[in-house]
């Protein structure tokens, strides 16, 4: 499994290279992704973008991605794109990390 971990504020500036790190990890076999979003302060909608397009993405190839702990604002904007049933969300790393089958903790 992968961990990641994102803080803080995300605009489009960034949207390349998240991207970019999107991109590396779809290159593995069956990636299972573990997304902490609990210290985000604010998602641009291209960042938003970005992530539901990685979500379907891991999808198509067989990947799977829990997002974890997402702040106020990130469950704020879940819940005004209605995508509650679009991502798998878990209350910790833990947890997601036993969803998903990961041989270690994270």
């Amino acid at each position: 499994c992968v961990l990641l971990r994102f803080r803080g504020h995300w605009e489009l500036e960034r949207h390349y290279e998240l991207r970019s790190l999107f991109l590396e990890l779809l290159d593995l076999d069956q990636p299972r992704i573990i997304m902490n979003l609990s210290e985000v302060d604010h998602f641009s909608s291209s960042i938003m973008g970005a992530i539901i397009g990685f979500q379907q993405d891991l999808t198509r190839i067989g990947g799977r991605m829990i997002l974890v702990d997402p702040s106020e604002t990130v469950q704020l904007t879940i819940r005004l794109l209605r995508l509650e049933n679009f991502f798998a969300i878990g209350d910790s790393e833990l947890a997601a990390s036993e969803k998903l089958g990961c041989t270690s903790a994270p």
